[in-house]
């Protein structure tokens, strides 16, 4: 027989309206933690940020209950595997440069990660969301509500299908950025459709980038159009493997 899950008269089940997903409070510690490590590695502008933070992670946890949108929901983890993350990516010149009339697009964004942090930290740029999956478009497109930031919006959207679905975004691009969406290869391939001539790929990767994973997409970088720029290490706290943002440039 099938299960039945019982049915809930919760009206934030099922709903990513931010009403039902009030903000939530970092612990003090927690976020003194958190501004002791944006210190470390040059991030400025998180105090004055925290309560659109708050509400960010609020609406993020209490959607979460119904839509499996991440694992990361304390804190402390948030903080730093998805925020402080997310914004190393401003150690990337590319993220000190960009121009307020292309868009920057988060190419299977999930949760919003980087994308979300990113557009915070860069709000005159206009940023999209965007994922294959109807669901969690919808929440990125409440979550880009949340923030406030005019020139945040979400799309539910392949980068392949840019050209038919999207026009305005096909080859417009100044920057796509992709967070634990696939190989390296594989996003490249999507993400080729999007990024206009000399823009960026920025890929945020794990330690597994440093073989084979590596190997194969510097093999399809020239196919996809690409050029392969740079690879820089950020380390999010002492003692931590290094986290790796890697850059390749549309040719």
């Amino acid at each position: 027989m099938a299960r039945r899950d019982p049915v809930s008269d919760d009206p934030a089940l099922g709903s990513v309206d931010p009403v039902h997903h009030p903000p939530i409070r970092f612990p003090e510690t927690e976020w003194a933690w958190f501004l002791g490590r944006c210190a470390a590695l040059g991030i400025t502008g998180a105090s004055e940020r925290r309560g659109v933070l708050e509400a960010v992670f609020g609406h993020l946890v209490g959607v979460n209950r119904w839509l499996n949108l991440t694992t990361v929901v304390e804190p402390r983890a948030w903080l730093k595997q998805h925020l402080l993350d997310s914004l190393s990516g401003l150690a990337d010149s590319r993220l000190r440069h960009l121009s307020e009339g292309s868009p920057c697009l988060d190419l299977g964004s999930g949760g919003g990660y980087p994308g979300i942090p990113l557009a915070l930290w860069t709000p005159r740029i206009p940023w999209v969301l965007a994922d294959a999956r109807r669901k969690k478009a919808e929440f990125l497109a409440a979550a880009a509500k949340v923030t406030g930031l005019p020139r945040l919006t979400a799309r539910h959207l392949r980068g392949g299908e840019a050209e038919r679905a999207a026009p305005e975004l096909h080859r417009k691009c100044q920057l796509v950025t992709s967070r634990a969406m696939g190989a390296g290869d594989e996003v490249l391939a999507e993400a080729a459709p999007l990024i206009h001539h000399h823009g960026h790929c920025l890929l945020f990767k794990g330690p597994s980038w440093l073989g084979a994973e590596r190997e194969a997409a510097l093999a399809a970088a020239p196919r996809c159009g690409f050029r392969f720029v740079a690879e820089r290490e950020v380390v999010l706290e002492d003692g931590d493997p290094p986290r790796l943002l890697v850059c390749f440039q549309r040719v």
